[in-house]
Formats: structure tokens, sequence, C-alpha cells
């Protein structure tokens, strides 16, 4: 009997606009020093997961910097996906890649509601090396037979994961991903091309229901994440998804997409920026404003590349990296606003 989706995480999105397909299961919790070694080893990224700390000051005011500033614009970006993927698909369903692609998945599900149609929204995972959760991918399969299924995230950075989508996919499932920010230029429906700071892209579990990055938790079974309970407190899940609906409620569904000129080879001019600077692992190397604030967040961070110094989308990243003692260094011709290097051994 095919398992129906768990609720079990005790997560904080709203019933009404997703449905969660993880299971709740104890990680292997390691600090990120021990990731990074482990990692190295050849340990799978998957596999392992560090217990998330409250957001420092400068994420919080980043987020909310982010919602003043790019507020308006991501409501329409919001607007405009949503509109196109009503127009294109007679049967669209929206299948959100957690965690980035799921605050994005309800918030188009809420906006598609106010315009009276149904957009159906599940989230499940997906880990570069491991690949789409095919458990909980033939779930969504069994609940909307004969659907067009969207995949949804929130930006992009060098498009590993269009890649992971490409190569893990059922062959009857087209790899169709759809995103808010594709400075990568690699998604077959972006709102825009845009390098942007998106504002959940500030925070992790406390803008997405308290859930923790996913993992996989044993083979043949769905991947897992766990609820940061100790982060109850500074949960801002229902605060964004309220802020997003009050954002795009002035746009209907005629509203245009507009993504703007597809980028051309973007990410081998990040690399080669990062390889000017003696870095030359791709893995290592994540580009765009919102991977290399993930960078900040999860990974240990050896060098960040702004393309200017002061651009208020990038200040987060010049305080958390002069914060950790990270070297900062500026290229005007860099095709994102950011790119961020992860530390290892010698090369």
């Amino acid at each position: 009997m095919t398992p129906t989706p768990s609720d079990s995480l005790r997560h904080t999105l709203p019933a009404g606009d997703v449905t969660v397909h993880l299971d709740a299961a104890r990680p292997r919790l390691v600090s990120i020093d021990e990731k990074e070694a482990l990692i190295r080893s050849g340990v799978s990224y998957g596999e392992l997961l560090t217990p998330e700390r409250p957001p420092a000051p400068a994420q919080t005011a980043a987020y909310h910097g982010a919602l003043t500033r790019n507020g308006a614009r991501t409501g329409q970006l919001l607007a405009a996906l949503s509109a196109e993927l009503l127009r294109r698909y007679p049967r669209p369903v929206l299948v959100s890649l957690a965690r980035a692609g799921t605050p994005v998945g309800c918030a188009m599900r809420r906006l598609a509601r106010r315009w009276g149609r149904d957009l159906p929204h599940h989230t499940l995972s997906i880990i570069r090396g491991s690949g789409i959760d095919r458990v909980a991918l033939a779930q969504v399969q069994a609940a909307h037979p004969g659907a067009q299924l969207i995949f949804v995230d929130g930006w992009t950075g060098k498009g590993s994961i269009d890649g992971a989508l490409r190569a893990s996919l059922p062959a009857d499932v087209p790899p169709i991903l759809a995103v808010l920010s594709d400075p990568a230029g690699v998604a077959r429906h972006a709102a825009t091309h845009d390098d942007l700071l998106l504002p959940h892209a500030a925070l992790n579990a406390t803008v997405c229901g308290l859930l923790s990055r996913t993992f996989v938790a044993a083979p043949g079974q769905r991947h897992a994440a766990r609820t940061e309970d100790d982060l109850r407190p500074h949960d801002l899940s229902g605060h964004y998804l309220s802020a997003l609906d009050d954002l795009s409620a002035p746009h209907g569904p005629d509203t245009p997409l507009n993504p703007g000129p597809r980028p051309q080879d973007p990410v081998r001019a990040a690399l080669e920026a990062a390889a000017a600077r003696g870095f030359h692992d791709p893995h290592r190397v994540k580009p765009g404003v919102g991977e290399a604030t993930r960078v900040f967040l999860r990974r240990r961070p050896a060098h960040l590349i702004l393309r200017a110094e002061r651009h208020p989308d990038t200040l987060h990243l010049l305080t958390l990296a002069r914060h950790s003692g990270v070297p900062v260094t500026t290229q005007a011709d860099l095709p994102y606003l950011a790119v961020a290097t992860i530390a290892g051994g010698a090369e």
C-alpha cells in the first residue's frame, strides 16, 4: 500500500497551502567542521545535518530589508510566474523543491485560489547526488494522474538542481523547472533572470515551516526532515506568506511574464572568477546571492566575490564575511551579484 503524506513533522506551514511529502527521522547531526571533513572523505552531503542556529541579526535585517526593498517586485514575479503556468498548462500541479521552493509554491497556490483557480501544491525533496525523491514523486503522480507536474524552486545558482532533475526523473516526467530568479539561465519558466535577494533566501527553517534541510534516512524510503523546534520563537513562516499575499494582491491572472534576456554562460564566468582566486573545484563554488547566503549559513565559507561592495542585496553577505574573517573581493563584470567559495582541503 502506498503510504500517505505525513504531517508528523509538526511543521508550521498551513495545511491548505501544501501537502508535505517528507518523513520525520533522526538525522546524523554533525557540526559544520565535522560536516566539511566528512564530505571531503566521501560521505554524501544528503546524509548529514547541522542543527540550525537562531538567525543572526544580519540575517533578520536582510530578510526585512529585502521585503521592503524587493517586496513589490517579488509580488509581481510571483503573479507573472503563476499566470504563465496557468496559461500554458491545462492541469498544472506545483511540486516545490524543499526548502527554497516551498514558500514560493505556497504563495502561488494562494494567488491562484484568489483568481478562482485550483493549483494543487505538493513539496518534496531533491538532493544533489541522490536526486529526486522517487517515492514521494510517485505519491504525487498517483494523486494527479495525467496532470502536468511543475517543479518549483526559489532561485538558481549553477543550475545543479535542474541537472539533478534531468538526471533522476522518470522518463515519463518532463523536467519542467519554474523559479522566481534564474541567474543561471537554466529554468524552463523564470520570472526573471536577474540575480536578486528574495526575502526567504536570508533565512532557513524559520521561513519554511521550521522544516530542516532534507536528508536521506534510508534507501528506498521517502526523504526526511526534522522540525527545528528550538527555533519556534523565531518562526516567520506565517509572516512571510501573509506578506507575499499582500505584495501579490495588486496583480491579476493577466500579468505578463517578462524575464529579460537569458544569461549566456554565466556559470563559466563565475567559475573563472573563483579559479582566479585559487578555487578550482566547481563543487566549492556557489554563485548567486541566494546560494552565497546558504554558504554562510550552512557551510564553511572561504572567499566572497561581490559585483559591487555596497549593493543593498549583498550587504548582509559583507557583514557575515567580516564577522567570520572571510576575505572579500569585488569584480564589476561578475554576472551574479555574489559568488561564495567553500573551504576545503588543498587542491
